[in-house]
């Protein structure tokens, strides 16, 4: 069953998860991953402690219906604020995106921005990596899974046993780690239909220059060894953490009022590795706001 409420949005229904009920309301927005909200439960059950928050998992995901809509960053905006509105939540929102899913924010502050307080980049993704990277990381880096091969991953259970390590395997992550083996195949086609979209999620993203004056962090993971399970050769490594470094100074140039927050010791999902750094800029983007 789901931990949280479906809403009716553009015909199908999107699930979302929503703790706390003071202060103002935090909005996560999930990476390129099929456990959607579930990588924001932990924190969560944190950040409610002061604010009310909203974590949902995209059309395709999870507990979501896949609807109709095409997957355009316009429509996920779009999808996303509607149900906003039927959660019937506080505004202005403080926006929190992780990899793709801060690249993915950049439409809903594009349409939304009077709805906007604050924005926070999670170690996330650029549309215009193809600019720092080199023709063969490039490659390495977009290439992804193959299409065929996760579908046939997912309809022979293998997908189940590909994402299983994707949280740790303590008590503190016992929720994640029962859902994601139910519902693993469902997330596996949303996943694959927004890696083929990814181009295309890119272009769109890369036209949205400017978020204005409204406060932006910009959470940067620095562990120069997490590009170590897919690049193996040592300068093609230096080369990715090198160009990681410009892409995320590159995400300062969004807004007039944006700051950076190096994370020496953490990987990509610093929601795991790190997670009082994000609670602190959060805590810090609430403080900030107010006084405005």
């Amino acid at each position: 069953m789901p931990n949280g409420q479906l809403v009716e949005v553009a015909n199908h229904k999107l699930h979302y998860y929503k703790k706390g009920e003071n202060g103002p309301t935090v909005v996560f927005e999930a990476a390129f991953d099929p456990a959607g909200h579930l990588q924001w439960y932990n924190l969560q059950q944190e950040i409610s402690k002061f604010a009310t928050t909203i974590s949902y998992d995209r059309s395709g995901i999870l507990w979501s219906e896949r609807g109709d809509n095409p997957k355009t960053g316009e429509k996920i905006a779009e999808e996303l604020h509607s149900l906003l509105e039927q959660a019937n939540v506080s505004k202005p929102y403080i926006l929190v995106g992780h990899s793709l899913g801060g690249m993915l924010l950049r439409s809903f502050v594009s349409k939304y921005s009077d709805e906007v307080s604050g924005v926070i980049l999670v170690d996330s993704q650029t549309p215009n990596d193809e600019e720092y990277l080199s023709p063969e990381l490039y490659s390495m880096v977009n290439q992804g899974l193959p299409a065929g091969f996760l579908k046939f991953a997912n309809a022979t259970g293998v997908a189940r046993l590909m994402f299983k390590g994707m949280f740790p395997d303590t008590g503190d992550y016992k929720y994640q780690n029962t859902v994601m083996p139910t519902l693993i195949h469902k997330s596996a086609h949303g996943v694959l239909e927004e890696q083929e979209e990814m181009n295309n999620l890119k272009k769109e993203a890369n036209k949205i220059k400017s978020f204005g004056s409204i406060p932006l962090s910009v959470i940067s993971a620095g562990d120069s060894q997490r590009f170590s399970s897919f690049i193996k050769d040592e300068n093609l490594k230096m080369e990715m953490v090198n160009a990681w470094e410009m892409m995320q100074k590159d995400l300062l140039k969004l807004s007039t009022n944006s700051k950076q927050i190096r994370v020496p010791n953490s990987g990509h999902y610093i929601n795991q590795d790190q997670p009082d750094v994000i609670i602190g800029a959060i805590k810090s983007m609430i403080s900030e706001t107010k006084l405005k």
